[in-house]
């Protein structure tokens, strides 16, 4: 074989081997991806895999100026306070008291032997029985009763100035625990007739000068 034709055998498979050539336009390899025997393309790692988005970091609010803040839930908010606390037997009792001072409810009955409304710092419950036999004995239970001769008047038969003393030692008490619109009408008790005042009243005084038994002779009263 001469010299010639050895060169162009060559040269031909050279160009078999290499394949043709990538006309102006076609895609570039890595686009296209691998082309098989059969002429199909085979997708490129790069087609198959779809890139994730970056996650965007959101910036944290600011508060405008002037706007108020998102109210913070307190766990004390949340939580049950419970029921309402009930007021004391004392406060009750007191809550009474006034009223009956200003001649509301029972105080306004003057007729009949019953519990004392008074029940303060001088009231003794065990006394209580004595107290209501002394009203019975004495008037039978008429806080509007005079004695025959005008000494003795209300429940309790006091004499004047008994009863005007127990005004002027009742005053201390009465403000501690109502103030001075009940000082104003103890003040008034003095210049009204002992039978005039209400239940409520009369009671009191008994108890101040009776004093857990110091005042007891003020009644002598047989059977109680």
């Amino acid at each position: 074989m001469s010299k010639v034709k050895v060169v162009l055998v060559t040269a031909a498979l050279c160009l078999v081997i290499a394949g043709p050539a990538r006309a102006v336009g076609d895609p570039a390899p890595d686009q296209h991806g691998l082309t098989t025997a059969g002429g199909s393309q085979v997708p490129s790692i790069a087609q198959g895999v779809t890139s994730s988005p970056t996650p965007t970091q959101q910036a944290p609010a600011t508060a405008q100026p002037g706007a108020s803040p998102e109210p913070t839930a307190s766990p004390l908010a949340s939580s049950s306070t419970g029921p309402a606390a009930q007021p004391s037997e004392e406060a009750t009792q007191r809550a009474l008291e006034a009223g009956f001072a200003k001649g509301e409810g029972k105080a306004a009955d003057l007729h009949g032997v019953a519990d004392s409304l008074y029940k303060g710092k001088w009231f003794s419950a065990k006394a209580e029985d004595k107290r209501r036999c002394i009203v019975r004995k004495e008037t039978g239970g008429n806080y509007e009763s005079v004695s025959s001769g005008g000494d003795y008047r209300g429940a309790y038969q006091m004499s004047r100035p008994l009863a005007v003393g127990a005004a002027w030692m009742m005053q201390a008490e009465v403000r501690k625990e109502f103030g001075a619109e009940a000082v104003a009408t103890v003040e008034k008790l003095r210049d009204i007739p002992t039978q005039k005042w209400n239940r409520y009243w009369q009671d009191r005084a008994f108890w101040t000068i009776w004093r857990n038994g110091s005042g007891s002779d003020h009644w002598r009263v047989r059977g109680c």
